[in-house]
């Protein structure tokens, strides 16, 4: 089946893929830059020889975006202090520009576009010992050229998304199946996720139960954190602090009118809301609603708290200042679990914050975790938030328990990247003596 689908994927798909890609060009600033960010990627891998051939093995870590990227952290730390050199690769044009790395043995690149082409060019210009993938995003062609020259490929953090329907749809299911039994490791999250892997891959994969390292990542990312000067001390002073982090309009249009009507009974209601992405587009549109149709609340932006007057919603305009504002919150919501998939949740859990969110698009395994916990509370509508939300700000017992309910979450985190590195390694070394 892989050489059918080779076939049909370079004649059908790719071109299709193609144009699609180009017609969203169009109308996405998104889209527009991954297509000037590639223009240059075999040039930038000729000027970066130096890394590449500098006697030391060379490990491409695939993510598709920022968030993947995060997971990634830990195992590339660990596979530096082994002597590897790092080649970071990107889908996305937002985890490709929000990355910082500041490592010599690093390269940071756009994964290029999936022609048969362009993958045999990238990968003999890398001559990569292993190709890790975090999560997801795998590609045909760049999975069949690394099996073709023998490069051992793993997924780290592999979750089996037992609702995504493809899997039930005989042509789909083929496809993809095909493309996971070119995978060589699988690093899966937890023994669900373990089984329904083994029921599809058969014997094609080298299968664990390792965790997932976007735990020990947030535990690493707290231990970094200076919260100086996130925010004057005097503007959250005697305040009940409410973060509402990565929010869409989705989930605004869910949260302010809650906090709207609370601001009536908690007067000590601080909310600071991070937009995702905050383009001034956006930040001018929240301010229109709030202005237009919530009268309890006045706004202020981040960048200019020196004029701080007593307002109750501070509407962030920068980036980078999120995980800072988890620690000193009393309570949170975590946004685009109603548009794009739920954003991290865990980073206000490590300061046992009360974390709600919604769930409706699921992307990670995180909510159930949470919930089960009991540390997170399920956003399902206005009325159900409201009433949620404000047992929680009246009953500081109650708030103070459901935090205390998410260190459970972080229980025996620490060592999944060791773990993954470790199987890796060894899997490598011993395919050499075979």
């Amino acid at each position: 089946m892989r050489k059918f689908w080779l076939y049909v994927y370079n004649i059908l798909f790719v071109p299709l893929i193609w144009f699609l890609f180009r017609v969203l060009s169009l109308f996405n600033s998104k889209v527009r830059d991954g297509f000037s960010g590639r223009r240059h990627i075999f040039s930038d891998l000729e000027n970066n020889k130096k890394i590449l051939q500098n006697g030391n093995k060379n490990i491409i870590i695939h993510c598709s975006s920022l968030g993947e990227y995060q997971q990634a952290i830990p195992i590339y730390r660990d596979l530096l202090n082994r002597k590897f050199n790092i080649i970071i690769t990107f889908f996305s044009p937002s985890g490709y520009k929000n990355a910082k790395i500041n490592e010599d043995r690093i390269i940071k690149t756009y994964l290029p576009f999936d022609s048969y082409k362009n993958v045999k060019k990238f990968l003999k210009i890398i001559s990569p010992e292993i190709i890790l993938m975090m999560r997801y995003d795998l590609w045909f062609n760049f999975l069949y050229r690394a099996k073709k020259m023998k490069i051992m490929t793993a997924i780290a953090n592999a979750r089996f998304d037992v609702h995504d329907k493809s899997w039930n749809i005989p042509v789909a299911s083929s496809f993809k199946k095909c493309m996971f039994r070119m995978i060589d490791v699988l690093f899966a999250i937890d023994e669900d996720d373990e089984i329904n892997f083994r029921k599809i891959l058969a014997d094609n994969s080298e299968i664990f139960k390792v965790g997932d390292s976007k735990f020990e990542r947030v535990l690493q990312s707290v231990k970094a954190l200076k919260t100086d000067g996130v925010i004057d001390p005097e503007v959250i002073k005697n305040k009940k602090v409410f973060v509402i982090g990565s929010s869409w309009k989705e989930d605004e249009d869910i949260v302010l009118p809650v906090i709207d009507k609370l601001q009536e009974y908690e007067t000590d209601l601080l909310t600071i809301l991070v937009p995702h992405e905050p383009k001034e587009t956006k930040l001018l549109m929240i301010e229109k609603n709030i202005l237009q149709n919530y009268e309890n609340l006045k706004s202020i932006r981040y960048s200019m708290l020196e004029n701080y007057a007593g307002e109750n919603l501070i509407l962030v305009d920068c980036i980078g200042k999120l995980l800072n504002l988890y620690s000193i919150s009393y309570v949170s919501y975590v946004g685009g679990g109603l548009r794009s998939g739920l954003h991290n949740i865990l980073e206000p859990a490590i300061f046992n914050v009360p974390v709600f969110f919604s769930n409706e698009v699921k992307n990670s395994d995180e909510d159930e975790v949470m919930l089960k916990s009991g540390g997170g509370i399920l956003v399902e509508n206005k009325n159900q938030f409201y009433k949620d939300i404000r047992r929680i700000l009246e009953d500081k017992a109650l708030r103070d328990e459901t935090g205390e309910k998410c260190k459970m979450v972080f229980k025996d985190k620490i060592g999944i990247a060791g773990k993954i590195v470790n199987h890796l390694l060894e899997i490598k070394n011993s395919k050499k003596g075979e």
